[in-house]
């Protein structure tokens, strides 16, 4: 006696793997606009501080929490590169004697409105 496998084609709607959590593309065009705006710094550029910088226990000799930098002080622009999609300044201020690693967001180019107070 032979057996017959009855096979059914089973209509199933497809489910989705996984969500989209994080659309990349929106989040690097946001990211190309928002350096369009803010610019990005190069070397040998003068700048300004608009950011309290703090010792975060990487710089020697000085204690943790000691400010390096305050807000208006004048800085060099001495390199620059990325990390993790970010980019970062190392910034010469030579009135304070330090070199302090900071984003653009934390400085402003000289010549702009916040000189002029």
């Amino acid at each position: 006696m032979s057996e017959k496998i009855v096979t059914r084609s089973l209509r199933v709607k497809p489910r989705p793997v996984a969500r989209i959590v994080c659309d990349a593309h929106r989040r690097r065009t946001a990211r190309n606009m928002e350096r369009r705006f803010a610019g990005e710094f190069s070397v040998g550029e003068p700048i300004r501080a608009t950011a309290l910088i703090r010792n975060d226990g990487m710089y020697p000799h000085k204690d943790i929490g000691e400010p390096l930098v305050h807000p208006g002080d004048k800085g060099l622009v001495r390199e620059s590169w990325r990390f993790l999609g970010e980019v970062y300044y190392t910034v010469e201020f030579t009135a304070r004697s330090v070199f302090v690693i900071m984003r653009g967001r934390e400085m402003s180019r000289m010549g702009t409105a916040f000189d002029a107070a």
